[in-house]
């Protein structure tokens, strides 16, 4: 019955050498409305291109960023052990250099002290040696104190020398590590700036995509599917974009609703026809006997919807979606058009 009485009124509309010409001009403009512009850039396909090229240039800087982040904290890991070493090392040369300091200093005194004669004179050494056996002993203890003093000095001269070798070496150390550090932080920073870039190429492309999907028409329309097909829902968001309506809820829920009701495609023969209208196009067959069309593709379906629903018919409908806040005033206006659907409210 929907079927029939649409196609009544497109057999009424298309009467007359003149209504004829005007069906061929409008389906002119509809046309040319629907051709992507000359020189309008890049495809809705190009920048989803973008999109995902972008998407995965920013993948791979995070997965380098993460690397790197690991390399930071292990080379801070490393430099802060390195400055603990450094500090200990320090602290060492500085105990070696006082112990050595000290040491000389007590040779010194000591030297003082055996060497020192105050007032006694030769004489009262010698006399107050009881043999020779005495003054070589004195010798001998002399040597011995002279030659461990020696030692002593020589100790404490090494453990300075080890001390401030191992402070240099150390050193170096830590500026290795300062410069590896410096070099993983500048490398993460140059990570950092390619992702803020990638991040805000994104962003332009996804204002593009949004601003190219609001301008609506049939070529940005189709690329809501996936792999190529549509689901009710995503068709219905589809017919609006061609149709350069709101693509809200209760625009969505009505158009889906109205597939519902109408059978179109998932439910009968009539191929990419969601909506169940009778718009001849070229190869198209009729699936019944009132003249529905089963489409050879969605791009001719969505072509053939559209155009029905701007042959003049239908401004009721196109009202009610041009606001897109009420799904049941889309229903009681497609009920009371030529359709055929009927008030579908109850299926929303």
């Amino acid at each position: 019955m929907a079927a029939r009485r649409r196609q009544a009124a497109w057999t009424s509309l298309a009467a007359g050498g003149g209504l004829a010409v005007a069906v061929l001009a409008l389906a002119a403009a509809v046309l040319a409305a629907l051709a992507p512009p000359a020189g309008a850039g890049p495809s809705l396909a190009d920048l989803e291109r973008e999109a995902r090229r972008a998407r995965a240039e920013m993948a791979a800087l995070q997965r380098q960023l993460d690397r790197v982040g690991a390399r930071l904290v292990a080379a801070e890991q490393r430099l802060d052990a390195v400055s603990a070493r450094l500090q200990e090392s320090r602290q060492a040369q500085a105990r070696a250099e006082l112990a050595l300091e000290l040491q000389r200093q007590a040779l010194a005194a000591r030297a003082a002290t055996l060497y020192k004669t105050g007032d006694l004179t030769l004489l009262d050494v010698l006399a107050g040696l009881r043999s020779f056996t005495d003054l070589e002993s004195l010798r001998e203890l002399e040597r011995d104190v002279a030659e461990a003093d020696r030692a002593a000095e020589e100790r404490a001269e090494a453990l300075a020398r080890d001390a401030r070798r191992l402070a240099r070496q150390v050193e170096a150390e830590r500026e290795e590590a300062l410069a590896a550090a410096a070099e993983v932080r500048d490398r993460k920073a140059d990570l950092d700036a390619q992702l803020a870039r990638r991040q805000a190429l994104l962003q332009e492309i996804t204002a593009r995509i949004r601003k190219l999907l609001s301008r609506g028409g049939l070529a940005a329309a189709l690329r809501l599917a996936d792999g190529g097909e549509f689901t009710q829902v995503t068709w219905a968001k589809a017919l609006l974009v061609a149709l350069r309506m709101p693509v809200t809820a209760d625009n969505v829920a009505a158009i889906v609703a109205w597939e519902m009701a109408e059978g179109g495609h998932w439910y009968n023969g009539a191929s990419y026809n969601p909506l169940n209208t009778t718009m001849p196009m070229p190869g198209a067959t009729a699936m019944n006997s009132v003249g529905v069309k089963a489409y050879t593709s969605w791009a001719q379906g969505l072509e053939a919807t559209v155009r029905t629903l701007r042959n003049g018919l239908y401004e009721g409908v196109l009202a009610a979606l041009r606001r897109g806040d009420d799904a049941s005033a889309v229903a009681a206006a497609v009920g009371a058009s030529p359709w055929g659907t009927g008030d579908f409210s109850r299926l929303l």
